[in-house]
C-alpha cells in the first residue's frame, strides 16, 4: 500500500503564498502561486471554439454542445499514483477558470496583476484573444446591463459594507443514490422517454422541454463516452508497464471506467470512480462551482461490504483507494480574483464530505467506511475534502473517540452537525421526516438534501452589525448626508433597549429587501445564461418536468434560499453594552455614545474599556446579554422568512460567513461592543466574540443552547483548543463535551487545535511550517497562505481548556 507522505510528494499545491517545499521567502512570494502552477487553458479554449460554432442555438443546447466539445477533446491522463481517474484540465499543474462568468478580472491578473506566473507569454496571448470574444458576453457584464438604467439596483450593486452579492453559484446536491442505482444510461433512457412525450403530447413548453431533454442526452452521452476515454488510456498505460502491480491496477481501472458511469457501480471501486467522474464533471468542467454533499458512507458502504464478503478487495485496499482518492481533492483548485483568494487562503473549492448521522428509517449509518473515511483524512492531513460528520444521541461511542483523533491532529476537520437539532428544523422548513433525516452538507458547512432542487444560491454576505450601525445613524450616512438606509426614528429619543433593536430591525428589513431584489434579477441572469443540463440530469424533478435547475422550485421542499448573516454576536454584545451603560445603569447618554463611535473611540478608550471588561458579553452564560442574542437570531429570522423568491420559496439566514467576519469587518465602522472601526467581527454566527469566552468552552454551549436551533438555521461555532485538552487523559473529557454539545441541541462547532506560541512562530518562519492547517470558519486551509489579518483574527481567539 502507498504511504500517505509517499502521495503528498505527487500534488502541486495551489495555495495563494508560494513558501513550500523548500522555497525561501524571497522565491516564494515573487508571485501568487509558485512557479509551476499554471492556468489551465484548455477549457476556456474549448467553449469558445463551442460557442463560435453554435451561436444561433438555443443557449442550454449550447452549454449541452460545449461540455460535449470539451469532454470529447481535452487532454486527459492517469498519474502513475492514480487508481480514481479523472482531470478537468490539461495538466495536474493547472488550476481552472468560468471564463464565461467574468473574464476582465481573470486578465488582469494575468497580464498585469499578482497572477502572471500562471502564463507564459504565448499562453497569455491566446488568453487575450480567448478574451476579445468574451467581451460583453460574460455572466457578469449580463448583469451588468440588467440592472443599467434602475437607479435603485445600480445604487445597491455596489459594495459599500452592508451586503456584498456572493457570485456564488447553485449548488445542488446531486441524487448519487440514483447514480448507483440505474447509472447515466438509465437516466439517459428516463430523458429519452420524456422527449418522446413532449413530441407526442406537445405541450404549451414544446420548445423549452424539448430543448432541455436534448440537451440533457447530449450531455449524459458524452460523460458516458468521457468514461470510455479513460479506460482506453488505461489499456494503452497497462501494454507498457513493467510493474506487476501497476499494470494490474492500470487493468482495474479500465475495466472501472469501461463500465460506470454508464452502469451502476458492482463494486466499491466502480462506485467511487462513478462519483468522482460525475463530481468533476458539474463542479469543475461543466461550470465552476463548489460543493461534494454526497453521503458517502452511507452510499458507499454497500459495496464495499459486498466486496469484502466476496473477498474482491481488503480493508488496507479500500483505505489505500481512499487515499490516492484524496489526493484528487487535493489537487483541485480554481482562479479566484485577488481579493476572494486572500479570504478562501488560495484556489480550494470548500467543500466537504458527510459522513454519519442517521439514515431515512432513523437508524445509525456508521459503518466501516466512514472509520475508513476518518483514517484517511487522517492520514492524508490536506485541506481538501473538509469532513462533515453528523452527530445523534445514538453515534456510538468508538466514533466519538475516532472523530477527537482526527480533531486532535489538528487539521480543522471534521466539523460536527447535530441531527437532534437539524433534523426538526428541515421539518420545520416544510421537509419530510424521511427527507429531513437524509440531509447532507455540500459546501463548507451549507445544508442541503440529496437530490432536491434547491438551487442553494446564496444571495449575500450581509452584515448585521452594519444594519446596527444604520441604525444609530437613521439609516443617513453621516460623512455624505445620503439617506441610504431605512429612515428610523432618532436614536437619542430611544428611551429603552427595545426602541434600539426596532431600529435596528428595520434596518435588517430594508437592506434585505434591496439585497433580494438583486438576488431576483441576478438569478434570472443565471436561468438564461448558465443552464446546466448535465448537472439538471442529476436532479430530482428535471427530467421529469422538462426543465433546467434554475427554472422551478418546489416552495416547500425543506430547503430553499439564503442569506449568510455576519456579526449576530457584536449586535448582541452592543445591545448589551447599551442597555446596561445607556439605560440601566446611565454612564452615558445615546448621543454621547454615538458620537465616541463616530470618532472610533477617540478619546474615550477609558468607556471602551470598561464595556470590554463590564458589558456581558455573549459565551459566558449570563442571560443579560444570552437572551438578547437569542432575540437577535430569532427576530432576524422572522422577518427573512417573510421573504420569498419567485417561486413561493422561502428565504432563511445562514450563518456561514466562511471568513467574510474578517473582511465584511473591515467595511464597518465602531459599533457599541468596544469593536474598533475596521476591526474583524465575531468569527462565526454563534461564536462569541474574541475576548467573550473567557469562562470556558461549557459556558458557551450554555449561551448557544439559549437560541432555539429549530428556529434559525444561522448558528455556527467555532471554537480553539489547546492540543493537550484531546489527548491522554482529557480526551474523554473531550468526548464528553462534544456528548454535552449534542444533548444541548447546538446544531454545529468546529475546532482549531494549535496554540498560540506556534502560529505566531509560523508568521515569523513560514518556510518551517509549509505543512501547518488551521480551520479558519466552514473550511481549513494551510496557515502561511492565510493573509496576515486573517492569521491574526486566529491567533486573537481563546484557547479553551477544561
Amino acid at each position: 500500500m502507498i504511504t500517505p507522505e509517499v502521495l503528498r510528494e505527487k500534488i502541486i499545491f495551489k495555495g495563494q503564498r508560494n513558501v513550500r517545499r523548500g522555497l525561501t521567502d524571497e522565491e516564494g512570494h515573487r508571485g501568487m502561486y509558485r512557479p509551476e502552477v499554471r492556468l489551465g487553458m484548455e477549457r476556456s479554449r474549448l467553449l469558445t471554439e463551442s460557442y463560435k460554432m453554435t451561436e444561433d442555438e438555443p443557449m442550454v443546447i449550447r452549454r449541452a454542445k460545449a461540455l460535449e466539445h470539451i469532454l470529447s477533446n481535452m487532454t486527459i491522463y492517469i498519474q502513475n499514483h492514480e487508481r480514481i481517474v479523472g482531470n478537468y484540465a490539461e495538466s495536474p499543474a493547472a488550476i481552472m477558470l468560468a471564463i464565461e462568468s467574468n473574464w476582465k478580472a481573470y486578465e488582469r491578473m494575468v497580464t498585469v496583476g499578482d497572477a502572471q506566473s500562471l502564463l507564459d507569454d504565448e499562453s497569455r496571448a491566446e488568453f487575450r484573444e480567448i478574451c476579445k470574444y468574451w467581451d460583453g458576453k460574460t455572466l457578469r457584464e449580463q448583469q451588468g446591463r440588467a440592472f443599467k438604467g434602475c437607479k435603485e439596483l445600480e445604487k445597491y450593486w455596489k459594495y459599500e459594507g452592508t451586503f456584498l452579492w456572493t457570485h456564488w453559484y447553485g449548488l445542488g446536491i446531486l441524487n448519487y443514490e440514483k447514480l448507483f442505482r440505474i447509472g447515466l444510461n438509465g437516466i439517459k433512457a428516463e430523458a429519452e422517454t420524456r422527449l418522446e412525450e413532449v413530441r407526442k403530447t406537445v405541450p404549451f413548453d414544446y420548445l423549452e422541454e424539448k430543448n432541455f431533454l436534448e440537451a440533457v442526452i447530449i450531455t449524459l452521452k458524452v460523460v458516458i463516452a468521457w468514461g470510455h476515454r479513460f479506460a482506453e488510456k488505461a489499456r494503452e498505460l497497462a501494454q507498457d508497464e513493467k510493474n506487476p502491480e501497476r499494470k494490474k491496477q492500470l487493468e482495474e481501472i479500465a475495466v472501472t471506467c469501461d463500465w460506470v458511469p454508464g452502469s451502476p457501480p458492482r463494486t466499491f471501486q466502480e462506485a467511487v470512480q462513478s462519483f468522482w467522474f460525475c463530481y468533476i464533471i458539474t463542479r469543475c468542467i461543466e461550470l465552476a462551482s463548489s460543493g461534494i454533499g454526497i453521503r458517502f458512507d452511507l452510499l458507499t458502504y454497500p459495496f464495499y461490504k459486498k466486496d469484502i464478503e466476496e473477498g474482491r478487495i481488503t480493508r488496507d485496499d479500500a483505505l489505500d483507494l481512499l487515499m490516492r482518492l484524496w489526493t484528487n481533492f487535493e489537487g483541485v483548485a480554481k482562479l479566484r480574483i485577488s481579493t476572494a483568494s486572500a479570504i478562501y487562503a488560495g484556489s480550494q473549492l470548500v467543500d466537504s464530505m458527510t459522513i454519519g448521522g442517521i439514515d431515512k428509517d432513523g437508524n445509525d449509518v456508521t459503518n466501516e467506511v466512514t472509520y475508513l473515511v476518518l483514517e484517511t483524512a487522517g492520514k492524508m492531513r490536506g485541506i481538501q475534502p473538509s469532513l462533515a460528520l453528523r452527530i445523534h444521541k445514538g453515534t456510538p461511542a468508538e466514533l466519538f473517540q475516532r472523530a477527537t483523533d482526527v480533531i486532535s491532529t489538528g487539521i480543522g476537520y471534521p466539523s460536527l452537525f447535530n441531527d437532534e437539532a437539524l433534523i426538526p428544523l428541515l421539518q420545520r422548513w416544510g421537509a419530510s421526516l424521511e427527507e429531513a433525516r437524509d440531509y447532507s452538507m455540500s459546501g463548507c458547512v451549507y445544508i442541503e438534501i440529496p437530490g432536491k432542487n434547491s438551487i442553494r444560491r446564496v444571495s449575500s454576505y450581509f452584515s448585521l452589525a452594519k444594519c446596527l450601525w444604520w441604525a444609530l445613524h437613521r439609516g443617513v450616512n453621516p460623512k455624505t448626508g445620503e439617506q441610504y438606509g431605512a429612515p428610523t426614528p432618532d436614536p437619542t429619543t430611544f428611551t429603552s433597549i427595545e426602541d434600539v433593536m426596532q431600529a435596528f430591525l428595520e434596518q435588517v428589513r430594508f437592506f434585505l429587501h434591496k439585497s433580494l431584489n438583486l438576488e431576483h434579477v441576478t438569478r434570472l441572469v443565471y436561468e438564461q445564461y448558465l443552464p446546466r443540463p448535465f448537472t439538471s440530469a442529476l436532479i430530482n424533478g428535471c427530467i421529469e418536468r422538462g426543465l433546467d435547475i434554475e427554472k422551478f422550485k418546489d416552495p416547500n421542499d425543506g430547503i430553499s434560499n439564503f442569506v449568510i448573516g455576519v456579526g449576530q454576536t457584536n449586535v448582541a454584545d452592543s445591545l448589551s453594552a447599551i442597555k446596561k451603560f445607556v439605560f440601566d445603569e446611565k454612564e452615558i447618554s445615546m448621543r454621547e455614545l454615538i458620537e465616541v463611535l463616530d470618532r472610533n473611540w477617540e478619546g474615550r478608550e477609558d468607556l471602551r474599556q470598561r464595556i470590554l471588561n463590564r458589558a456581558p458579553k455573549f459565551g459566558s452564560d449570563d442571560d443579560y446579554v444570552d437572551l438578547i442574542a437569542r432575540d437577535v437570531h430569532l427576530k432576524i429570522e422572522e422577518i427573512i422568512e417573510k421573504m420569498t423568491d419567485r417561486f413561493g420559496a422561502r428565504w432563511h439566514f445562514d450563518g456561514s460567513a466562511v471568513s467574510f467576519a474578517y473582511s465584511v469587518g473591515l467595511d464597518c465602522p465602531a459599533t457599541p461592543d468596544g469593536r474598533k472601526d475596521g476591526a474583524p467581527l465575531a468569527d462565526a454566527s454563534l461564536s462569541p466574540m474574541i475576548g467573550g469566552d473567557t469562562k470556558g468552552p461549557t459556558a458557551v454551549l450554555k449561551s448557544c443552547s439559549k437560541i432555539d436551533a429549530v428556529q434559525a438555521y444561522n448558528q455556527l461555532l467555532n471554537q480553539r483548543f489547546l492540543p493537550q485538552f484531546l489527548k491522554g487523559e482529557n480526551k474523554e473529557k473531550f468526548v464528553s463535551y462534544l456528548r454535552s454539545w449534542c444533548d444541548l441541541g447546538v446544531p454545529h462547532v468546529q475546532f482549531n487545535v494549535v496554540d498560540s506560541a506556534t502560529l505566531r512562530d509560523a508568521q515569523k518562519r513560514p518556510e518551517k511550517y509549509t505543512n501547518l492547517i488551521v480551520r479558519v470558519a466552514g473550511y481549513s486551509a494551510y496557515f502561511i497562505d492565510l493573509s496576515k489579518g486573517i492569521q491574526d483574527n486566529i491567533i486573537d481567539r481563546n484557547e479553551q481548556s477544561f
